[in-house]
């Protein structure tokens, strides 16, 4: 008898532990419930790191209760994500503003929260954008680096771009830019990058990358092939202007430039194709021909093509050629319509 009163005894202690059970397991889902909802109140009264705090103590919680949980923890982390990336965009305003270094780093800062925390809790699409969002932002920054003449800081910057993103064209072309700008920089390293932005961009179906590093590398061959011609260093001038020609074999400047090169080492020929070239290509007006037809009068002049010559040194006859010019037809060739 006892021992059945001891039986019954232990089954309504049970029931009892149970129940007990049950209603504590209610209260946390309550607390995890009204936790939640208290974060997304937060959020639209604009509180984001108070609703953080929240979403995460409700994250706690509904981990504590279990399977009871398990809803109001995965409403949760995907909310925070979403948060995260509200105060990056508030971060941005502010750097919109304002565009200081200090706003435009507290920015990138948010969004690489924004991506560590998107990708902690399985949201790829936030976290994807967001990384799209640094390194435009870190480009940005290069850029005003650039402008401040920090430029070790813009290359490293730009270092960082292509770390996370090798796909990013643009960081290769303004990386070329930036070394144009620092002395000692070897010609061959500046082309290497302008490179490496045309096989990206051509890649990434980025014809705008691709024109704009090919005419950065165009230019810098013609006016380092023109300083060559000037310091009477004629062999090297004409392999960077032929250089040049390979990036943009219609720049009128390269072969204006090279009928020079070609002019100071008598090879007259060269000098006219070059010339015709030239003068083919060129969209410029009567001043910005003039000069290309004084190299191929000077060319035609070396071959004993009078006539030509003189022809060539009537068209160069305008602006700052016109009284060398009138002077060659006058008095070197004695044109007969020149005048006297």
């Amino acid at each position: 008898m006892k021992s059945l009163k001891s039986r019954i005894t232990v089954f309504l202690l049970g029931l009892f532990i149970f129940g007990l059970g049950q209603t504590v397991e209610a209260q946390d889902r309550k607390e995890a419930v009204q936790t939640y909802n208290s974060a997304r109140e937060m959020v639209q009264n604009g509180d984001y790191q108070k609703a953080i705090e929240q979403f995460k103590k409700a994250i706690e919680v509904g981990k504590q209760i279990g399977p009871e949980g398990e809803d109001i923890v995965d409403r949760a982390e995907a909310k925070l994500p979403e948060v995260y990336r509200q105060i990056a965009l508030d971060e941005y305003r502010a750097f919109k503003q304002n565009q200081t270094l200090s706003n435009l780093d507290a920015t990138i800062n948010a969004f690489q929260e924004t991506k560590d925390i998107a990708a902690e809790y399985g949201n790829s699409q936030v976290s994807n954008q967001a990384n799209g969002v640094i390194n435009q932002l870190l480009y940005s920054k290069s850029i005003i680096q650039y402008k401040q003449q920090n430029f070790q800081d813009a290359l490293a910057t730009l270092d960082e771009v292509i770390a996370n993103d090798p796909n990013y064209a643009k960081a290769y072309y303004q990386k070329g830019i930036v070394l144009k700008k620092i002395d000692g920089t070897e010609l061959e390293r500046s082309l290497e990058l302008f490179d490496q932005a045309i096989e990206v961009a051509k890649k990434t179906n980025d014809s705008q990358i691709v024109s704009r590093a090919q005419n950065a590398a165009r230019d810098e061959l013609v006016y380092r092939g023109a300083t060559a011609t000037e310091n009477k260093n004629f062999s090297r001038a004409k392999e960077l202007l032929n250089k040049a020609l390979e990036y943009d074999s219609s720049s009128a400047d390269a072969h204006y430039r090279l009928a020079q090169a070609y002019n100071k080492t008598q090879d007259w020929q060269q000098a006219v194709d070059h010339s015709k070239e030239a003068l083919g290509l060129e969209t410029g007006g009567r001043t910005d021909k003039a000069k290309i037809y004084f190299e191929l009068a000077t060319a035609y002049q070396g071959l004993g093509q009078k006539e030509n010559a003189c022809g060539a040194y009537g068209n160069a006859a305008y602006g700052s050629f016109k009284s060398p010019a009138e002077h060659q037809m006058e008095y070197e060739l004695k044109c007969e319509n020149s005048t006297g």
